[in-house]
């Protein structure tokens, strides 16, 4: 006998997926709170790295929830903002303009690739 699904559950459509998009909102969050100088990353790059993170979470939250993509699309910005928004607050960190743009600039990358993607299976079911 199988159990009901809870409703939070129900909104998941892949829980691995979903799983990979919580454990790299929690590595970023713990990322965002450390000073600089104790990231792995180079800092010369740092705006591919803000638009390699927002395209790979816009993948990954396009993929694990079942959700409208204008609420995924709304909840990937309110995060991008209010990621920037809280290093205003860390000692040794501050937000910036530049990186608040980089990060929608992946969220905007994504969503320009998943929308064609979908015309082209749209395209490609038309032919058959």
């Amino acid at each position: 006998m199988t159990r009901p699904r809870s409703r939070w559950m129900r909104r998941v459509r892949h829980p691995w997926i979903f799983a990979l998009m919580l454990a790299a909102l929690v590595i970023f969050c713990i990322m965002l709170w450390l000073p600089t100088q104790y990231l792995l990353v180079d800092g010369s790059n740092d705006k591919q790295h803000h638009i390699g993170f927002f395209f790979g979470l816009t993948l990954l939250c396009w993929f694990s929830l079942r959700y409208h993509p204008a609420w995924q699309l709304c909840m990937l910005i309110l995060f991008a903002v209010l990621s920037e928004l809280s290093q205003h607050w860390v000692p040794h960190r501050h937000s910036s303009w530049d990186d608040l743009q980089a990060n929608l600039t992946g969220i905007a990358l994504a969503y320009v690739l998943l929308m064609l993607i979908k015309l082209g299976k749209r395209l490609v079911g038309k032919r058959s």
